[in-house]
């Protein structure tokens, strides 16, 4: 039997941040249900993936055909080294670099090979925001962090800038670590922070109101009507939150995500900076103004953007949005 001390020691000669492990079974009532009842609120917006393979979310053990009884959750930072000026349009830091679906897949079929090389018989299959799985809720109980009031993971040591990456393993692996207590307190600025309201405080976001879904997702003006409306009740706790309400507004200058609740959190402050390669910043992401976005040509967005996250969102969706967005403010919360 593989031990768990093993496991972490793989992982971060991996080159992974963190590691955990967790044993597997169906996830308790009161996670499915709320996750149920998110759904049924319509907070998924959109995004009618959420609602499939209810069953092998609510089992993962299902998701490997031999049968998983381990999930291996690891956590790779993304905090940046620097972050785009000001005056440029701006995009969420977690697509700075390259997609993280590429980078973390390449680093969690490159533990499994370490795994399988001490235990050949080993079978797993690797995760990466990929499939229905509880991600989140398989990092709490691996003893990698606390849920914050935004639903973000939160890690003492890294914050809330991490990407979660899953291995589920047929082997059983006794796990030597214990879940950790929250540590947000009374603290609220990522609930007050958000410029739309999306953030409900209990650990869930409503998609509907949420800058990242409006401008990945839909390709929408990230104030749309209803998103606006959130606002105008979110700002009763603007004072609160130390940003009057012109500039709260401000505050949503993205054109791709938002780390507006990130930023907010005191745990990011002192967070480690990734010291991943594949993590910082593209040049151009430095530099492109709005005009420059306009001007771009599908085979430049092409070139710029091929193992980009940014990919995603399609070159006419970002004009989209760059044309919703001018001019361009300051993030209030940028450090």
């Amino acid at each position: 039997m593989l031990s768990s001390d093993f496991i972490q020691a793989a992982a971060h000669a991996a080159g992974f941040d963190a590691c955990g492990v967790a044993a597997l079974g169906e996830l308790p009532a009161g996670v499915l249900r709320s996750f149920c009842e998110w759904l049924q609120r319509g907070h998924h917006a959109g995004m009618r993936y959420m609602e499939r393979h209810l069953q092998k979310r609510a089992d993962p053990r299902l998701l490997l055909k031999s049968g998983a009884r381990t999930a291996v959750v690891t956590l790779l930072s993304y905090k940046p080294l620097r972050r785009q000026p000001p005056h440029v349009p701006q995009v969420s830091c977690y697509a700075y670099g390259l997609d993280y679906h590429e980078v973390l897949k390449q680093r969690l079929w490159k533990l499994l090979a370490a795994l399988q090389a001490e235990r050949p018989a080993l079978r797993g299959r690797a995760f990466a925001d990929t499939a229905p799985l509880q991600e989140r809720y398989l990092a709490l109980k691996a003893g990698l962090g606390w849920l914050g009031k935004n639903g973000m993971l939160v890690s003492k040591e890294l914050g809330s800038y991490t990407f979660i990456g899953v291995l589920l393993l047929s082997d059983e692996v006794k796990s030597n670590t214990q879940e950790q207590k929250s540590r947000c307190g009374a603290c609220a600025r990522c609930v007050n922070a958000c410029p739309t309201g999306a953030i409900l405080g209990n650990g869930t976001v409503n998609a509907r109101l949420c800058l990242s879904y409006a401008t990945i997702e839909k390709h929408a003006n990230p104030l749309p009507d209803e998103a606006a409306a959130g606002a105008e009740a979110n700002f009763g706790t603007a004072k609160e939150a130390g940003a009057p309400k012109s500039e709260k507004l401000a505050a949503a200058g993205y054109v791709f995500g938002c780390d507006i609740c990130q930023e907010a959190c005191p745990w990011n402050r002192c967070a480690k900076v990734a010291p991943h390669s594949e993590m910082q910043m593209l040049p151009q992401l430095l530099t492109l103004t709005a005009a420059d976005w306009l001007a771009m040509s599908d085979e430049d967005f092409e070139k710029i953007f091929e193992h980009s996250p940014i990919k995603r969102a399609t070159l006419q969706g970002m004009k989209k949005n760059v044309r919703a967005m001018q001019p361009w403010p300051t993030p209030y919360f940028q450090t």
